[in-house]
C-alpha cells in the first residue's frame, strides 16, 4: 500500500511540474508575441514618419526645381510639366518593379521581425 501512495504522490508532483511548465510556456509565448508586435508597430510608425518627412523635402525640392527651370526656360508651365514628367517616369518604374522594390523588402522585414 505504501508504494502505491508513493506512486500517486510522484504522479501528482509530475502533474504539478508539467502544469507549471505549460503555464510558463504560454506566458512566454504571450510576451514574445507582444514584443514582436511592438517591434513591428514601432518600425512601421518610424518608417511612416521618415517617409512623410522625406515627402515634405521632396515637395519643396520639386517646387525649387520647378521655379529654377521656369527661370531658365522662361515658362512656368513647361518647367512644372518637366517636373511632372519626371514624377510620371518614376511612378511607372515603381509600378513595373513594385514587387522587387516594395513588396519583397517589406515582406522580408516583417518576416525578419517575427522570426528573429
Amino acid at each position: 500500500m505504501k508504494s502505491s501512495d508513493t506512486i500517486l504522490e510522484s504522479a501528482g508532483e509530475a502533474y504539478g511540474y508539467a502544469k507549471a511548465y505549460i503555464e510558463q510556456q504560454v506566458e512566454y509565448a504571450k510576451l514574445d508575441l507582444v514584443e514582436r508586435i511592438s517591434v513591428a508597430i514601432s518600425t512601421a510608425v518610424s518608417t511612416v514618419v521618415v517617409l512623410l518627412l522625406f515627402l515634405m523635402v521632396l515637395g519643396f525640392l520639386s517646387l525649387a526645381g520647378g521655379f529654377f527651370l521656369a527661370q531658365r526656360l522662361g515658362s512656368s508651365g513647361q518647367a512644372f510639366l518637366i517636373i511632372s514628367g519626371i514624377y510620371a517616369v518614376f511612378t511607372i518604374a515603381a509600378l513595373l518593379f513594385r514587387r522587387v522594390l516594395i513588396t519583397n523588402p517589406i515582406l522580408s522585414q516583417i518576416i525578419k521581425i517575427f522570426f528573429e
